[in-house]
């Protein structure tokens, strides 16, 4: 008999830094192969099993191997101190695979990281916990939306522009939806009259719909059930496909350079032919796209070229769970309407900066907790510092959450926390691949402030060790 569905196997079949369900499903010949994040391989009864890294954007390569041997001393340490706990409970495990869940770049934060917080400190997640990231498998509790109204706006923003092609009047679109009054009025100052929109501008915009269209009926920020439970991986791949002209694999989740094939791709190459452009170029494909940028000179040929590869980038793709979600949306509506794709009534990075300031507020607090530094203390001395903004709020919330009690399991869990929000590719710290909060990282260690201060001494006591 298949085993039940997103059962965790037996602690002991499972290694430090990994972790592993049953599919329920059952296959007559042995199976080991990738899929996409994790991967799918058959025990000796025939159960299929699906095994994921629990560390952060860690992929089996596709022959199923995870090259242990690469990984840096961090991870290491925190399997070292996995190792050291013994048999974990169901309920620390799925803990665990949520934290791992959790994606920086996602919209939910802070509200997800406070969540986790309390989970460690109650060693348990609740029944029905928030949707943390584009990966999140949601095992063992229900997972819901921190973005209520999600789905409901990007139809509503589908409805406004779709009037707006159709000749409907800005009136007309306001009295319908009032809530957006706002977005309504704007999208069609920039846009203009529909009968002077020219043959490129009505392309690009059949070209946002597209996308729209697919994320006001399959929205992943939306959905309480994980991404492959939703939609079929072949699915997604199609979809890819079509929108986007790239395929999932383990190497490249994102996406990656293809030729045109889907709809999305060929009326991108439409688009470039009606305007006189080069091959647009997604963002993702960023040496093509930055050196075909270089090779126009003239400044309006530039921003048309940047706002059809921003809209042929997507949300990420198909990842409309991104904290910017709706900024990029509104941005592709001011670069078809005005020629620019920068909004001059929009604070630049303003959201880099708000991300940046509340990820090291958590990541200092962790680091500063896990070390054993009082919260009065630390707090009086960052009292005598000027950062440039205050991490006060979000040290607070590490220390009243995690509480007093102070135990193995705890450390480890907060300790995978931090890892996540200083490491994860996606949106951590310093672990992406083209780090975007490095200045705010160096403006504070010049200041002696820094979040990984705990991590350094436990690797550098385990370095004196070894020696001795």
């Amino acid at each position: 008999m298949a085993k039940k569905k997103d059962t965790l196997v037996p602690y002991e079949q499972v290694s430090p830094g990994f972790e592993a369900v049953y599919t329920g499903e059952t296959s007559a010949t042995p199976v080991r192969e990738s899929q996409m994040v994790s991967m799918l391989y058959s025990d000796e009864d025939g159960n299929l099993i699906s095994q994921g890294c629990t560390i952060p954007w860690l992929f089996a390569d596709e022959k199923g191997d995870w090259k242990e041997d690469a990984w840096d001393d961090t991870v290491k340490h925190l399997c070292d101190m996995q190792a050291k706990l013994g048999p974990l409970t169901d309920s620390i495990r799925l803990l665990r695979c949520h934290i791992t869940g959790l994606i920086p770049c996602d919209s939910g934060l802070p509200v997800t990281v406070d969540e986790l917080l309390f989970a460690i400190a109650r060693g348990k997640l609740e029944e029905s916990s928030f949707k943390n990231g584009c990966l999140c498998g949601g095992l063992g509790c229900r997972l819901k939306t921190s973005q209520p109204g999600h789905g409901e706006s990007m139809q509503v923003i589908h409805s406004v522009l779709t009037g707006y092609l159709a000749g409907k009047p800005r009136e007309d679109a306001v009295k319908a939806h009032p809530e957006a009054k706002g977005f309504a009025n704007r999208s069609y100052e920039w846009l203009g009259a529909v009968s002077d929109l020219s043959k490129v501008q009505k392309k690009m915009l059949d070209r946002v719909l597209m996308i729209l269209d697919y994320f006001a009926k399959c929205s992943v920020q939306e959905a309480v059930t994980p991404v492959q439970d939703m939609v079929d991986l072949q699915e997604i791949m199609d979809l890819g496909k079509d929108l986007f002209s790239y395929e999932v694999s383990n190497e490249n989740i994102i996406g990656g350079p293809a030729e045109p094939s889907g709809r999305g791709p060929l009326l991108d190459a439409e688009i470039a032919e009606l305007a006189g452009l080069p091959k647009i170029h997604p963002e993702w494909e960023q040496s093509e796209y930055l050196e075909t940028l270089a090779t126009l000179k003239e400044k309006q040929q530039q921003e048309l070229y940047r706002t059809c590869c921003a809209i042929a980038s997507g949300i990420h793709t198909l990842s409309d769970c991104h904290h910017s979600t709706f900024r990029y949306i509104e941005s592709w509506i001011h670069g078809i309407g005005t020629g620019r794709l920068g909004i001059p009534t929009r604070k630049a990075q303003s959201e880099k900066q708000r991300l940046g300031h509340m990820l090291f507020g958590y990541a200092l607090g962790l680091d500063k907790w896990l070390l054993g530094v009082p919260l009065q203390f630390l707090l009086l001395d960052l009292g005598h510092l000027d950062l440039g903004f205050d991490p006060k709020n979000e040290i607070l919330r590490v220390y009243a959450c995690l509480g007093e009690e102070v135990t193995d399991i705890k450390r480890w869990l907060a300790a995978c926390l931090w890892y996540n929000l200083v490491h994860n590719q996606q949106g951590g710290l310093i672990g992406s691949s083209a780090p975007s909060h490095t200045d705010l990282l160096q403006t504070c260690e010049a200041q002696g402030v820094i979040v990984h201060e705990w991590m350094d001494s436990v690797l550098s006591a385990g370095k004196q060790t070894k020696k001795g």
